[in-house]
């Protein structure tokens, strides 16, 4: 399977890359047009004078990717993590999901994907990832209910893996994620304003809740200012989460409130985009704040250089090292927790057809200061990555 993977897409590369990071068609040409071709396949119906139907398509993204790492708690690789998630000796499938998307009575969209177990075992199905139905009228106004993502707080999780610029999100933000839950949400956007807000219930289950871990709340507003700064981007937004039980396994149950300020830039070539995060602890952990920054300059359509910096801290060593792939660190004392949590990203992404097929490639130095009893941590990882969706 790996192989055919690989095969298909190095074939596909192997013609003129197309699309860059913030295109997804490409002009008409011989040569260029096979990939909307492909991309088309999956569109199984569409009809926007059907009264009833007016679109049906399957969806599905694959995810994979190798890491290997060097610390003062010995060297770790991503052939350590388990057998399950391996696809031969070392690589990873790091998602890999199968769904479709629809569009009934031109203002309802029913949609969902399943997580896929990359070696059929014990089954091909892994769990529901996302099955959620939302009502859009319009732009200003959509309601959904379902489950799905936690996405509404915090801007590296608002924005899809598949359209991630860095291989794997920041510590704080991994920390902070609530999970896939079961709720309902309100989101829209009109003249400049963008606003969400959620309420799940807290537990993170194969299928659906089953109401064991509390409630999970987010909300979010925010105001493009991109006329007033003579920018192509300039949308500043304030986030807030609430978890009302340590039961929820994620940042809904680590951490009672959470907050967060971000802003996202663009100009020509070059993004930046940039949060603080805070959090009030819970269940024996401590409070956490942090930041994170990451730039982005597209040297060409296809070629894109991106950085990040993080720091966190937090009290009573309430910070831990990332699960990929720092935890496999075999001398890793105390789990990799600490206080105060140091990291510096430097990748490149080649884009093969935009976001919908790319190649990630970057390396992170991070250190984290153990504090009292925690342990530290000093190391390089370096990651590499295959990624397309449909």
């Amino acid at each position: 399977m790996l192989k055919t993977t690989l095969t298909i897409a190095l074939a596909l590369a192997a013609g003129h890359a197309i699309a860059g990071p913030q295109a997804t068609k490409t002009t008409e040409t011989k040569e260029q047009s096979v990939y909307d071709r492909l991309w088309d396949l999956p569109v199984l119906y569409k009809n926007k004078d059907n009264s009833v139907l007016q679109r049906f398509e399957l969806q599905g993204r694959l995810q994979l990717q190798y890491g290997t790492g060097s610390s003062d708690q010995g060297s770790y690789a991503s052939d350590e993590r388990p057998d399950e998630v391996l696809w031969g000796d070392a690589v990873e499938v790091r998602r890999w999901r199968l769904g479709f998307k629809s569009v009934w009575f031109h203002q309802f969209k029913l949609e969902g994907q399943i997580d896929i177990s990359p070696n059929f075992d014990p089954e091909f199905y892994g769990q529901i990832y996302d099955l959620y139905l939302t009502w859009a009228p319009n732009d200003a106004f959509n309601l959904s209910a379902g489950k799905f993502k936690a996405n509404l707080f915090g801007l590296e999780h608002s924005t899809s893996s598949k359209e991630i610029l860095t291989i794997e999100r920041g510590l704080l933000a991994n920390a902070m994620f609530a999970g896939e839950l079961t709720g309902a949400r309100i989101n829209g956007k009109k003249n400049g304003w963008v606003y969400g807000a959620a309420i799940y219930a807290g537990d993170q289950e194969r299928e659906f809740t089953e109401d064991t871990a509390g409630t999970v709340v987010q909300a979010h507003i925010g105001y493009d200012l991109k006329q007033q700064l003579g920018l192509d981007k300039a949308l500043i937004r304030l986030d807030y989460q609430y978890g009302s039980d340590a039961a929820n396994a994620g940042g809904g149950g680590r951490f009672e409130h959470a907050f967060g300020f971000n802003a996202q830039l663009a100009k020509d070539q070059w993004l930046l985009n940039s949060e603080v995060l805070a959090a009030t602890g819970q269940g024996g952990t401590g409070d956490v704040w942090g930041i994170n920054i990451i730039p982005a300059y597209n040297i060409t359509k296809q070629l894109q250089v991106v950085g990040r910096y993080q720091y966190a801290h937090g009290d009573n060593d309430g910070l831990r090292v990332q699960t990929r792939y720092e935890r496999l660190a075999p001398a890793l004392t105390d789990g990799g927790r600490g206080e105060n949590y140091h990291a510096a990203y430097l990748g490149l992404n080649y884009y093969i057809y935009g976001h919908k097929m790319k190649i990630m490639a970057g390396t992170e130095y991070h250190q984290m200061d153990g504090g009292g009893d925690g342990g530290d941590f000093d190391g390089f990882t370096t990651s590499v990555g295959f990624r397309m969706f449909f």
